[in-house]
């Protein structure tokens, strides 16, 4: 094939987009490399509006989408904000809003609708493992890079976009921001796990994981905790705990059938599960954040000390130095409250989000952002938004659940059980970060890329009786014995 052939068929794949846009938005958070990622992310936009009009808007693909309506009313809600709000000092920001969530609706979260058979479906899965394979060995350089800069400099570095190395007492590496560097860990961590189950694997490539590799997914998988700890994230130990119980959930009620009393008896094993989860994970993080310490040269010479934003000189123990445990955001939902409360309809638009805080909270509003996902869908697209983006998402979870817990034979080996537990994972740490739509960023972009994959799994696994609806939380068609009735 010659190479303009080439050229022009990764030009119009989705798939070659996709992989090339998470991975760019995962180096923003990069330091050093991220200012040629900036710059890559905007030529990635500009590839996406032309992706949106050739693949969805021109061949009506999105009506394959699950629950388009759902989601088209929320794109048009937004729009409908921004042009109400008029010019002002937020409307670009605005604007790339209303680019990047239809990049994110069609193109991520959309992919299942290019499931259409089952060579389009291995393609999907295909795609799936070669981005697993790209975050577990972009992960474990960078952390192994971070861990080396932890002890040859032990001090903050200070960097245009942020503080490398150690920020504030914490762990950031080579990320500009300890909580980005937590929250990467942990989707390589994922991605660790979805390559060592062995069925989707196997159905993927054909052949079982090779051993080193399987080797690297494990020694990847206790680096990434690691680091993970040292960032001394609460958001991150959090999303760990709730990835891992709903993980536990799966294998307890997945393709059981269930009574009252193994009900009842599988909800305490699951409540001592989740207390000894939580216990777990917070000792394992004092374990690493102390020997860390103790295994620095000398924690108490100049080498191993740091310099923080405010030039005063401080012992590593990778513990923060802000002992307030909510780190302000109990301040910033009551500022969110109160935007709300003056624009409760359609929302102020995200570019408005600082502007407006200032105006209805003395000037007191620090940041752009409220630091929880849906507060933020609240106050930026108000209650009509809000109450759109909900109906999508009850519709697609209850439907989620019910193909999780169903399906049968057990999919125990396959990655359906790891996304779904990411998904619902990432829902409860979207109540503590800038996350679910308004954010140009690898936090909010992943969550709808495995949403999509996760769709895509239950299209596979409904088979036949896939059906697409715009609200409806319906999936299942009629079944043949009924159509036979009707034509009677």
């Amino acid at each position: 094939m010659k190479p303009e052939n080439k050229l022009r068929i990764a030009k119009n794949s989705l798939s070659v987009f996709r992989i090339g846009y998470i991975t760019d938005l995962f180096l923003c958070s990069v330091g050093y490399i991220n200012i040629a990622a900036e710059v890559g992310k905007v030529f990635f936009l500009l590839w996406a509006i032309s992706l949106i009009f050739s693949e969805y808007i021109a061949e009506l693909k999105i009506k394959k989408i699950c629950y388009f309506g759902w989601i088209v009313l929320f794109l048009i809600s937004n729009i409908v904000t921004v042009l109400l709000q008029g010019y002002n000092d937020g409307i670009w920001e605005s604007t790339l809003m209303l680019i990047h969530i239809p990049v994110i609706f069609f193109i991520f979260y959309g992919l299942h609708s290019d499931c259409d058979s089952e060579e389009h479906t291995k393609t999907i899965m295909f795609e799936l493992y070669v981005i697993c394979n790209i975050f577990m060995y972009l992960s474990l350089v960078l952390n192994v890079i971070s861990i080396f800069s932890l002890y040859i400099v032990g001090k903050s570095v200070t960097y245009s976009f942020g503080y490398l190395v150690v920020y504030e007492n914490r762990f950031t590496g080579v990320y500009f921001n300890p909580n980005l560097m937590a929250f990467s860990s942990f989707c390589s961590a994922v991605c660790c796990h979805i390559l060592l189950q062995k069925k989707f694997v196997l159905q993927t490539t054909g052949k079982a994981l090779p051993k080193a590799k399987t080797i690297t997914a494990y020694a990847s998988l206790v680096l990434n905790l690691a680091v993970i700890f040292l960032t001394d994230s609460n958001a991150a130990a959090l999303i760990i705990i709730c990835y891992i119980f709903t993980f536990i959930c799966y294998r307890v009620f997945g393709g059981k059938e269930i009574n009252t009393a193994f009900f009842v008896k599988r909800v305490l094993f699951l409540a001592c599960a989740l207390a000894v989860l939580s216990v777990g994970v917070f000792v394992s993080r004092t374990l690493f954040q102390t020997g860390a310490t103790h295994t620095m040269n000398d924690p108490s010479s100049a080498e191993n000390t740091f310099y923080d934003s405010d030039d005063e000189l401080n012992e590593i123990t990778f513990e923060h130095q802000n002992q307030n445990l909510d780190s302000g955001r109990i301040k910033l939902f009551k500022q969110g409250i109160n935007i709300f409360k003056n624009h409760p309809i359609l929302g102020v638009g995200k570019g408005n989000v600082q502007s407006y805080g200032n105006r209805y909270n003395n000037n007191k509003m620090k940041y752009s952002d409220l630091h929880n996902g849906y507060l933020t869908i609240l106050v930026c697209s108000g209650a009509v938004g809000f109450l759109l983006f909900a109906g999508f998402a009850v519709c697609l979870a209850y439907r989620m659940i019910k193909d999780l817990f169903s399906i049968k034979p057990v999919i125990k080996d396959d990655a359906f059980p790891c996304i779904v537990s990411f998904i619902a994972s990432y829902c409860v740490y979207a109540f503590f970060e800038k996350a679910l739509v308004y954010e140009v960023s690898f936090m909010v972009t992943i969550f709808w890329l495995f949403l999509g994959y996760a769709c895509a799994f239950m299209r596979s696994y409904e088979g036949n009786n896939y059906c697409v609806y715009a609200f409806s939380s319906r999936f299942s068609k009629k079944s043949s014995d009924e159509k036979d009735d009707d034509n009677t």
